[in-house]
């Protein structure tokens, strides 16, 4: 076995590459909230240290005392450029265009709750006979089962103990949902089987064998045992039976 031998320091000073990178005077025409990054000093570019060990190092007074350094890209700013949240005045993380400050965060709620008002405005009411259609409905105000329910007393439940009690305001409608079953296509199956085989090997398939597996596959998702999964729609807004819950709070 080789005895182990440190890596060879050496030190990387082109100055007049160097120079030629950084002294310059970059131009940046600032807009809006953005400033120049104080972590680079607007040069995009920062000395990174890429330290590293060897297994075979039996020092152990420093578990990476080796360095690669090199010259990369800023992790706080893009091109030497950050932004400034207008609201509270700290820095937005590189990547996004707003701050998670309690300002921000209120501004976003309101949008939120002013989308959403939109929305059930232009969707149509399901008539009060259609609801028996539906196995479950869909409220953002429901804080169980990730908003899904098929009881009005679930939700007057859910209701009395997670928002009655802060005074939020009662929501007028609820979304129905859209069923969705277990499938799988014949026909991609087949495909992907036979993709290492001869050439055209597929097209040898014919029709009504594909019509047959597709038969034996649906067969297969009914009894598999996975239940059918319920999504949020806008087809149709519920009105919600607040004089039913109304009514339950009056003989308690």
């Amino acid at each position: 076995m080789e005895e182990f031998v440190k890596p060879k320091r050496v030190i990387v000073s082109d100055k007049e590459y160097i120079q030629k990178l950084v002294n310059a005077n970059l131009v940046k025409d600032l807009h809006g909230n953005e400033e120049i990054c104080p972590y680079c000093h607007g040069t995009g570019m920062v000395i990174r240290d890429n330290q590293y060990g060897l297994s075979d190092d039996q020092d152990r007074k420093v578990w990476f005392p080796y360095k690669n350094q090199a010259i990369t890209f800023c992790q706080h700013c893009f091109n030497g450029v950050i932004l400034r949240c207008k609201l509270c005045g700290e820095v937005i993380q590189r990547g996004y265009t707003k701050h998670d400050c309690k300002q921000q965060k209120s501004i976003d709620k309101k949008l939120r709750e002013q989308k959403k008002q939109e929305e059930f405005e232009k969707a149509p009411l399901l008539p009060e006979e259609k609801q028996k259609d539906y196995e479950y409905f869909f409220s953002e105000e429901y804080t169980h089962d990730n908003g899904y329910f098929n009881d009005w007393e679930e939700f007057f439940d859910d209701w009395e103990n997670e928002h009655e009690e802060y005074g939020d305001v009662r929501p007028e409608y609820v979304w129905v949902t859209e069923p969705v079953e277990m499938s799988i296509n014949a026909e991609s199956i087949a495909e992907q089987a036979t993709e290492d085989l001869y050439e055209d090997a597929y097209d040898d398939i014919s029709e009504e064998e594909i019509k047959r597996l597709q038969a034996i596959l649906d067969y297969w998702a009914k009894t598999c045992g996975v239940s059918t999964t319920y999504y949020e729609s806008h087809k149709y807004k519920v009105k919600i039976p607040w004089e039913d819950y109304d009514k339950r709070k009056g003989k308690e």
